[in-house]
């Protein structure tokens, strides 16, 4: 088990696939206030891609206790840019939460 969360971005030809793993421990099970930021924006990512219908843009989603993986086609602006706001709002958080959520190339 990793000792906080992290998430990878991975871009090739017309596909975008973002990975998240592993737990924030930024408290304990059920007060974790980074792990449910974290697993709120990634819900919410896929519910508003099914909501908008959307999801034939969607090539692979897995959401798991403690292992979140979204890929998707970047041909439609729309879904492209639920995908890159997802991208950022990870950003916003490791940048308040260092120790508990890391960006790995």
């Amino acid at each position: 088990m990793l000792n906080m969360t992290t998430y990878q971005v991975k871009r090739k030809d017309r596909e975008a696939i973002l990975e998240v793993q592993g737990h924030a421990n930024y408290s304990g099970y059920g007060t974790d206030i980074v792990c449910a930021s974290i697993s709120t924006a990634l819900i919410f990512t896929a519910n508003l891609i099914e909501k908008l219908n959307l999801s034939y843009n969607i090539i692979d989603l897995v959401c798991e206790e403690g292992y979140f993986r979204l890929q998707i086609k970047t041909t439609d602006l729309i879904a492209n840019a639920i995908f890159e706001n997802l991208e950022y709002t990870l950003e916003e958080i490791s940048k308040q939460y260092p120790k508990n959520l890391k960006y790995i190339n």
